[in-house]
């Protein structure tokens, strides 16, 4: 059985340091920042001396975590560092990197916000949630499928969609879940056409009465909408200008989520 390894106490960080771990990784990330590179060159970058730099670069080929080149006498990442980047890439699911970033949002949000993935053409999951001890509360269940149609988060999807993937969502037309819904066609499309130039989208009562959300996309590396994150407020306390505050909080979030995620962004969001 693994042994558990338990936070030290009463002992400051200095006393768990290897210098030898610390230097190795200093090479490493100037091979990362600027490789390849030369001994000297490695020597200038790490500000290491040359018999420290040398020895940890050999060792850290006997390790495939640097790799040297005989004809250019140059050092570069090594292939086991590529193994332990994918290995390391799929302990940290899309949802949970998206997670640990929007949980900082609740600093600045007194909201809940939810994290939804599309399952189908017409539907979204929710697949996670972040909740403040207040009013608003997520009522839906993991797991259960909503209707793509309903909602910011819905437009945050289908914001992105192709022209034909769009036609085929809306050829039977809009559904009326509010007396508040958007039914006609053209001013949804227009919703739609808004959400993607500014980055979010608002809906307000439109699936739920007295409720507003607004979502925001997280692009993953095929430039297409891997999740979108909502954050959910009373209506009553959601103006113009704090819709607007919010959208533009879940849009770095989300950017800085998509960067981790290696997302290529369109071009209305890429800079």
């Amino acid at each position: 059985m693994a042994k558990t390894i338990r936070p030290a106490t009463g002992l400051s960080d200095d006393a768990y340091r290897v210098p030898a771990v610390e230097r190795a990784f200093v090479i490493i990330r100037a091979l990362a920042a600027g490789g390849p590179l030369s001994l000297a060159e490695v020597v200038e970058e790490s500000a290491l001396n040359k018999s420290t730099a040398f020895y940890i670069l050999r060792t850290l080929v006997t390790l495939d975590v640097v790799a040297y080149e005989e004809g250019t006498r140059a050092y570069t990442l090594g292939p086991a560092l590529m193994e332990l980047g994918m290995i390391a890439r799929g302990q940290f699911s899309d949802v949970a990197v998206a997670k640990r970033h929007l949980a900082e949002l609740l600093d600045v949000m007194n909201v809940t916000i939810a994290i939804y993935r599309r399952v189908d053409l017409g539907e979204v999951m929710m697949v996670d949630k972040l909740e403040r001890p207040r009013r608003v509360r997520i009522t839906v269940q993991y797991g259960e499928r909503l209707p793509i149609q309903g909602g910011s988060t819905g437009r945050a999807f289908l914001a992105y969609d192709d022209p034909l993937t769009l036609d085929q969502v809306l050829k039977d037309g809009l559904h009326k879940f509010t007396a508040k819904s958007v039914t006609r066609v053209p001013a949804f499309r227009n919703e739609l056409t808004a959400a993607r130039e500014r980055g979010w989208a608002v809906d307000r009562e439109g699936f739920a009465l007295g409720v507003t959300t607004v979502a925001a996309p997280i692009f993953g590396p095929d430039g297409k909408v891997a999740l979108v994150a909502s954050a959910v407020d009373f209506t009553s306390l959601v103006t113009d200008e704090v819709a607007q505050e919010y959208g533009q909080h879940l849009r770095r979030a989300c950017d800085r989520i998509g960067q981790v995620l290696g997302a290529t962004l369109p071009s209305t969001l890429a800079v």
